[in-house]
Formats: C-alpha cells, structure tokens, sequence
C-alpha cells in the first residue's frame, strides 16, 4: 500500500523550536517528554506542512518564536510523496507556501497530496461538544478526500453570509433573496451528499477500530442533516423558513446546522460513555479517518498521536498499540512517558527537552 512518509523535516523558529532537523524513521516515531518541552510543538509544525494552518491557533505570530520574524517549517517527503518539498513560511501578516520551490496554486490538490489525520486532546470535543466540532471533523477530512470541496465548502459560506446579511436588512431585495437561496439549496445539496457519502466510509471502518482498541464494545455513527432530501427539499425549507430566519436575523436550515451522532452500545455516547471511553471512540474515529481517506485518495495518510495514552487504561493502551502494529503507514506519537507507548518492533525513538529534540530512547 502506498503511503505518505515524512523523511525529513527542518524547523525554524517555531514556538519553542528554535532549530530542530528530524529524520523520522518510517513506521513508528516516539517523541517523549516533560509537559511544555516542545512535543505538540513539534507535531503542529507536520501538521502544518499538510493542513497549511495551525490545529491550536488561528493568531499566526502566535506560532513565531519570541523576537523573532518568521517561522519556517520545511519537509521532505517518501513513499506517496517521494521527492516531494513542501515549505511552509508564516509571519504575523501573512503566510507563504512553496512545493518543489513553486507557490501552491491550488490549495485543495495540497491536501490530497499531502493528507494527514490529527488526534489531539482537544479533540474529545467530538464527543462531547456541539454539532460545529462535528462538522469541521467532517469537512477536513473531506478537504483532503475530495479535491474540489474546499472550494464547495467555500462558495456555500458566502451564499449564506449574504442571505443571512439580507435577511436583517429592513428593505429586502427579494428577488436577491430567492437567488441566495436557490444558491444555497444547489451547493448545500452536493455539501450534503459529500457528508453522507463520507461519513458511510467512516461507519463500518469506525465500528471495527473501537471494537479492536475497546476489546469487544460496539460503536456506531449516524449522519443527522438538518433537511433531508436533496436541493428541492433544502429550497422549500429555506422559502417555508424565510419568515422565521427574518425574525431571528439568520437561516435556520442547511449543512450548517448539520450534525452526526457516535453511539456506543446503542447509546448516546455523549451522555453514557466514560472519559476512557470517549478519548477511544475518538481514537476509533481518526483510525477511520486514515483508512476512509486510504480510500478516497490512493495513498495512506500521516497517522499524528498526541498525548494518545492519557486516560486510557492498561488494557486499552495495548490493545490500540496492537491494533496499530497491524496498520500500514507512518504514526508520530507523544508521550511523557516512552515505556507507555506499547510498541517494540518498527520504532524510532525521540527525547524533547526544552525545544530541542534528540534521537534516542527516554524508556526507563
């Protein structure tokens, strides 16, 4: 199977990385160390070579080492991506992105080129958060699986932002009205196909991870769109609408007010699941991901694991290392503690120490 591999990559200037050069080894890497010595950081500069963006900040200078201009995050790719060099430059007013020493053109092609799946600690939220966490799980996943969402995504935005802009005016253009909505209904139609669409690959692939990493449980997921049916349904619903949404100064109805629902035993996760039982499900979901996004895009994406073993126990912890052994790809996890990580064979070991990183094992 073809997978994307990260071979090398140069760090500058990035948080508390003031200079760090990686050659990652190509199934397993072990980043461990203290809380606040850099391991996030780390994998929020990988991340950025994919997703282009931060996953813990919208503040670019937030991401520059202080007194500094600039970061620079540079990768070299293998596997998928063999002799691929993407560049990621940021300053507090702006951002540069460079493939082979070209400007990327084409911002959607990117992620497809180079896709990733991220598990975070914050992303617990998908359990236990509102339906905008699950939607923008959804619709980065599907940045990556499918080339022209982005721009989908983005033309849908702007067709609500100017009904919801309309619809608080005193004296209405009607006739502007009807064609925002006409707008809506035909892009939020192939917005919602492209969910159901994608959340029918994660179903079976999201069940089967949990009941490897949960030792027999059962999981499921079930997309809830906010109408049902296809562009004339969403049209009538945003006419038969249209006085509620003046009222409240926004549209009810669309993608937008979608969500999807993760079920363990037949049951509300989000009310009956246990914290141990939520960071696996959510583990489960992003093991889905990578496979659903195999998929999709022809080539396996980065598997990137922070602070994966925090709340799980024993048991859970061996089995997902277990269930992993047998994935193909390359996984770059953090941890405080190295002898958590139950792995042995394929694994590269990395200690981080107040922003530097070096290669060897911290296992006791």
């Amino acid at each position: 199977m073809d997978a994307v591999r990260l071979a090398r990559i140069v760090i500058q200037d990035f948080r508390n990385l003031e200079r760090a050069e990686v050659s990652p080894g190509p199934r397993f890497n072990v980043f461990a160390g203290q809380n606040g010595s850099g391991k996030t950081n780390f994998v929020e500069a990988v991340y950025m070579l994919g997703a282009l963006r931060s996953f813990r900040t919208s503040t670019r200078s937030e991401l520059v080492s202080h007194g500094k201009e600039m970061t620079r995050v540079e990768g070299l790719f293998g596997g998928a991506g063999k002799g691929l060099v993407c560049e990621v430059a940021v300053r507090s007013d702006g951002r540069r992105v460079r493939v082979d020493g070209k400007p990327v053109a084409r911002v959607g092609g990117h992620y497809r080129t180079l896709p990733m799946v991220l598990f975070h600690p914050a992303n617990l939220t998908l359990v236990q958060g509102g339906p905008e966490t699950r939607r923008r799980f959804v619709d980065r996943a599907l940045f990556q699986a499918d080339a022209a969402y982005p721009e989908l995504h983005r033309e849908y935005g702007k067709a609500l932002a100017s009904r919801n802009r309309l619809l608080k005016e005193r004296r209405q253009d009607r006739r502007a009205l009807e064609a925002f909505e006409d707008q809506i209904a035909k892009l939020g139609a192939r917005i919602t196909a492209c969910r159901a669409w994608f959340i029918g690959m994660l179903g079976e692939r999201f069940a089967h991870a949990f009941r490897e990493v949960s030792g027999g449980l059962e999981a499921g997921v079930t997309y809830r769109p906010s109408v049902e049916g296809g562009e004339q349904e969403l049209a009538l619903a945003l006419r038969q609408g249209r006085a509620r949404d003046e009222a409240a100064g926004f549209t009810a109805s669309g993608p937008h007010a979608d969500d999807f629902e993760i079920a363990i035993a037949g049951r509300s996760a989000r009310r009956f699941a246990s914290q141990g039982q939520q960071r696996a499900l959510v583990l489960s979901m992003k093991i889905a991901e990578t496979r659903a996004l195999f998929e999709a895009v022809g080539r396996i994406p980065l598997l990137l694991l922070d602070d994966v073993t925090s709340e799980l126990d024993r048991t859970r912890n061996r089995h997902l290392f277990r269930f992993l052994a047998d994935e193909a790809g390359q996984v770059f996890i953090t941890t405080t503690h190295a002898d958590h990580i139950l792995i042995e064979i394929d694994r590269t070991d990395f200690v981080v120490d107040g922003g530097r990183i070096t290669t060897g094992s911290a296992r006791t």
